[in-house]
Parts: structure tokens; C-alpha cells; sequence
């Protein structure tokens, strides 16, 4: 027996044993490997986009219409991946949403959002699925510009001095009953302004009522330069020396001498209503000559300036 495992004859039994098995497991991989493709291929894609605009199809000469939203939602599912990602591309898109108002009269009307244009292989639902819409008479009238700068949008102790702008009229179209609310129009300083000098830039134009509120037009033109003008608020007040701490006993008196007796102080008008004098606060206790020294001066809730002055100390000798 140990001269038959040791022949030529059971080492060729054995390499073809082995030679089956690595076929075997060659071709259950190969199989695993397809099934794993067919699989792949039946999956399916999904995708959600927000801030799809609307198309609105309406008779854009003979009526104006507001009270809708301009953006949608848009759940898009595909087998296809590389279809569904240039749907997803905002560049490459080919569907849009459409709302129809084509032989719908005045009135509040609420009317299906349909998804267009889509490449085969692709579907779409929007959410809402449904859009109201108030369609009015267009109306075109004249209104004057405002500009406008709210107290809050004042840095402390700033105010107001002036606010132009470079457009004095405009035209504004909506429909009937909205026209007849419009007081004027205004030109707002951007909200995350908060002014510490001067400004110039282009807004946005907004039509307003009597009371402020804003009211939905189409303004051409729809934007003007804002030009604001600030200054800071200030008040002169006298400088008043103090003196402080124990006289050298080689001292019998101490004179002084300032190089301006009068500050600019700046803040808000309650902070300058409150100071009348700012002091200058001078320790004597070591002075035994004469002698200059630079003192800082403050005041409650306003700046100085110039925010040091120079103390001359004359000392007389006992």
C-alpha cells in the first residue's frame, strides 16, 4: 500500500482532484458574480428635490396674479442612474413644473401641479400637488420712492442725516384692488445693516400701504441705489482736574495747568444728556517738583476724545 501512494499513478489522481475543485469554486463565483449583476440592474433610485421653481402658464397681458408659491417640491424615482442624476442637475434638467391657469378667470383658483417633459424611465410627484392662486385685473400705476432706514439700524450714538435715492418714480403693476392699497414705494436698507457711517448700494423696491405693509407688485424699475448719510452724535464738555493723595510735607502748594481744558465726548443722546464734565483724576501724593503727566480720561457710557491729556504740576517749595 505504501508503494501505491508513493506512484506516478496516485499523484495524477490527485492533481486531477484538485484540479476539479478550483473549476468548481471558479464557477460558483462566476455565477454569484451575475446574479449579483441582474440584481443591480432591477434597482430603483430615488431622489427629493426642494426649490423647484413653477412654471405658471396665464394670460400674462390681461391679469396679474399673486398669493401663490413660486417653489416645489419634487420626489423623483428611477431605474436608471445616470437618468435620474441629470434630473437631479439643476444644468441638465429637462422636466419642469407647470401650473395652468390658461381660461381660468378672476378670482382665488386652485389648480394641479403637473410635472413635464420628463425622459422616459423617470417618474415625478410633486408635493403639494396643488397650488391656489388669486388672479386679479392688471392694473400698471406710478408711485413715488422712498428710502427708508429703521432707528434699530443706527449704531449707538449715530443719527440720521440724510437718505436719498436714485430713482424718484416707478411704475408698479398688480392687479385692481391691490393698486388702490399702495401708498408709495421704498427703498429699505438691507436688515443686517446697522450703520456706523455712511452707506450707498442697490435695493431691492418694495410697494407699501399707508401702514407699512407690503403688498404683492411687479416694480420697474425693481431695484435703486440707497444712498444714507450718518453722523455721530457729540457734545463739548470742560476738563475739570482733581487732585488726590497727601501732599509731600516739602510741599506748601500745588498749582496745575492743562493743554486743552475741553473734550468731544460721543454716544447716544441719553449717555451726553448724563455728562457735563469729564475729570482728570491727578495723585500728588509723590510730586516734590515741577512736573508733566499724561492722564487718561473717561466718562459713563461715552467715548473721548482726545482721550489724554497732558497735566502740568507746578509745586512750591515750603
Amino acid at each position: 500500500m505504501k508503494k501505491f501512494f508513493n506512484s506516478q499513478f496516485w499523484l495524477v489522481i490527485v492533481s486531477i482532484f484538485l484540479s476539479l475543485l478550483l473549476f468548481l469554486a471558479a464557477t460558483t463565483s462566476n455565477y454569484t458574480h451575475v446574479g449579483s449583476q441582474v440584481s443591480g440592474a432591477t434597482e430603483t433610485y430615488t431622489h427629493t428635490l426642494t426649490n423647484v421653481p413653477i412654471d405658471i402658464k396665464y394670460d400674462s397681458d390681461k391679469y396679474f396674479i399673486s398669493g401663490y408659491s413660486y417653489e416645489t417640491e419634487v420626489y423623483l424615482t428611477s431605474i436608471n442612474r445616470v437618468k435620474l442624476d441629470s434630473e437631479i442637475n439643476n444644468d441638465t434638467r429637462s422636466f419642469k413644473v407647470v401650473a395652468d391657469l390658461t381660461g381660468l378667470g378672476e378670482g382665488t383658483q386652485t389648480v394641479p401641479l403637473k410635472v413635464m417633459n420628463l425622459p422616459s424611465g423617470v417618474t415625478a410627484t410633486a408635493s403639494p400637488n396643488n397650488i391656489s392662486v388669486t388672479i386679479g385685473k392688471k392694473k400698471t400705476k406710478t408711485f413715488n420712492v422712498q428710502g427708508k432706514v429703521d432707528a434699530s439700524q443706527l449704531a449707538p450714538g449715530f443719527e440720521l442725516k440724510k437718505v436719498s435715492t436714485d430713482v424718484s418714480e416707478v411704475e408698479v403693476t398688480s392687479d385692481e384692488s391691490i393698486i388702490d392699497q399702495i401708498d408709495h414705494v421704498v427703498a429699505n436698507l438691507p436688515e443686517n445693516e446697522v450703520l456706523n457711517g455712511n452707506y450707498s448700494g442697490r435695493v431691492a423696491l418694495q410697494a407699501v400701504s399707508a401702514d407699512g405693509t407690503i403688498l404683492a407688485s411687479a416694480i420697474n424699475p425693481s431695484k435703486a441705489r440707497l444712498e444714507v448719510s450718518v453722523k455721530k452724535l457729540t457734545k463739548t464738555v470742560p476738563v475739570r482736574v482733581k487732585l488726590t493723595g497727601k501732599m509731600n510735607d516739602k510741599v506748601s502748594d500745588i498749582s496745575y495747568n492743562l493743554n486743552q481744558d475741553q473734550v468731544t465726548i460721543s454716544g447716544s443722546q441719553a449717555a451726553l444728556d448724563a455728562v457735563n464734565e469729564v475729570v482728570a483724576t491727578v495723585n500728588v501724593s509723590n510730586i516734590t517738583k515741577d512736573t508733566s503727566l499724561s492722564v487718561n480720561l473717561a466718562a459713563d457710557n461715552v467715548s473721548v476724545e482726545p482721550s489724554v491729556v497732558t497735566v502740568q504740576l507746578t509745586a512750591t517749595k515750603k
